[in-house]
């Protein structure tokens, strides 16, 4: 059995070798063979990614002297993960195709299109003015228990990197929780700020759509756990536009400058191999990273919330029923409240917003809570706790029946969890043990 599959690997290195030998010669077409589609979701023309195979020994040099392509960023040089840009007038993704079935080269993909799944002219925020009391009595605060959580952990000593719009750095509520270690990686500085360009970049009609987005987001992490650092790392524009790219940049960075936990409340719908690498990167450095499903009332899967370390998180409102607009799956971990979250606004105010980007910092600030109360536990663990405690959603939801992960988050028993059981062995769905190891 052995040697039959020694014998299929060598069958199929030396069949790949042969295609790429006769695409280099023109003798054959080249045809997507394992690229990566862009799958509805869009990508930035003239750019591709790489990363080099170890094993091969090439350079990102011996690369473009091939292609005659052009380095624009190594995302992380010791792994070989490069943005290369493509050579006038050579289309992407043909490109794209054409690479992949080079040897020297683990993968190649699209810098594909991402966004805040509420960068929509029909989903935009609702102001709420500068009235800070309905900020910490909302239903949400009830619904997870953070009272009781409170009581127990109130996140010190964690740094919870929010990768999103930005934020208002001086917002009297949020400003004393952020980190110095911040970063723009959208205007290339060191003030991520979240503000209105009153410019309609994406031409939808709307101007700014998501301006406001990740101050909205900080609030929500500042509310689960008070004593917790923010890391504002923008990857997004006012419109609520990126690319995957910049999003792997951003967690890169988180991970190096001390995040313990990463809120994704972005989405993309294509598949990306370098994201899932970064993310995986994140969950063995100890970082727990967090997802929104996304807002389409679907099944099809988001990244980074699909992929199998990160905890995707759906929405639900006061009732403790799946929001109409939340996506649902066997890929989801958790659900918690996404309707009408009031939080933080840039202009030192706040804001009424529904999403599952409003329902992800929950749970990321309830890993934050957790961490901070033993940080002994590995991501898994964490995962492992906060899955013990959810409350099913299935007899509440029957059409959706094993498709809103664990359940409803309980952030008040998570904490008191620790002190009176021991970790589950397991949980439906959640992330395996080689995110850890």
């Amino acid at each position: 059995m052995k040697t039959q599959t020694i014998m299929r690997h060598l069958i199929n290195v030396a069949s790949r070798s042969a295609i790429f030998v006769a695409l280099m010669l023109g003798l054959v077409h080249a045809s997507p063979v394992g690229v990566v589609a862009a799958e509805g979701g869009g990508f930035r023309a003239g750019e591709i990614v790489i990363k080099l195979n170890p094993l091969a020994g090439a350079t990102v040099d011996d690369i473009n002297a091939t292609y005659q392509t052009t380095t624009l960023k190594s995302l992380a040089p010791a792994d070989g993960i490069y943005l290369l840009q493509t050579p006038p007038g050579k289309d992407a993704q043909i490109l794209a195709e054409t690479i992949e079935l080079d040897l020297r080269l683990s993968f190649v993909e699209l810098n594909f299109l991402g966004q805040a799944p509420e960068a929509d002219p029909r989903g935009i925020s609702r102001w709420g003015g500068m009235d800070a009391a309905p900020y910490s009595s909302q239903y949400a605060a009830d619904l997870l228990g953070l009272a009781q959580a409170q009581v127990i952990s109130r996140g010190a000593g964690v740094v919870v990197a929010v990768i999103d719009t930005g934020a208002q750095l001086d917002h009297p509520a949020l400003a004393a929780s952020f980190t110095a270690a911040r970063h723009d990686f959208i205007d290339g500085d060191d003030v991520p700020d979240d503000v209105f360009s009153g410019l309609d970049g994406d031409g939808d009609g709307v101007a700014d759509e998501a301006a406001g987005h990740g101050t909205h987001v900080a609030g929500i992490v500042h509310l689960v756990a008070p004593e917790a650092q923010i890391m504002p790392l923008r990857v997004l524009d006012t419109d609520g536009n990126g690319d995957v790219f910049t999003v792997a940049e951003a967690i890169m960075y988180a991970i190096h400058n001390g995040a313990n936990v990463i809120n994704l409340s972005l989405g993309t719908p294509s598949k990306s191999d370098m994201l899932k690498e970064v993310i995986r990167t994140a969950t063995r450095n100890g970082v727990v990273v967090v997802a929104a499903a996304g807002n389409l009332n679907s099944k099809e899967p988001q990244y980074p919330a699909a992929n199998e370390c990160a905890l995707s998180v759906t929405a639900v409102g006061p009732g403790s029923i799946k929001s109409d607009f939340a996506n649902f799956s066997g890929g989801v971990d958790f659900a918690a409240p996404g309707e009408s979250i009031y939080s933080t606004f840039p202009k030192d105010g706040y804001a009424w917003w529904s999403g599952t980007s409003m329902a992800a910092p929950f749970v990321a600030g309830q890993a934050a809570l957790i961490h901070s109360a033993a940080p002994g536990l590995n991501v898994r663990e964490i995962a492992l706790l906060m899955g013990g405690v959810a409350h099913s959603l299935d007899k509440l939801n029957p059409q959706f029946d094993g498709q809103l992960g664990q359940g409803q988050a309980d952030i008040g028993a998570s904490l008191e969890r620790l002190f009176t059981n021991p970790l589950p062995a397991s949980n439906r769905g959640l992330m395996g043990l080689s995110c850890v190891q």
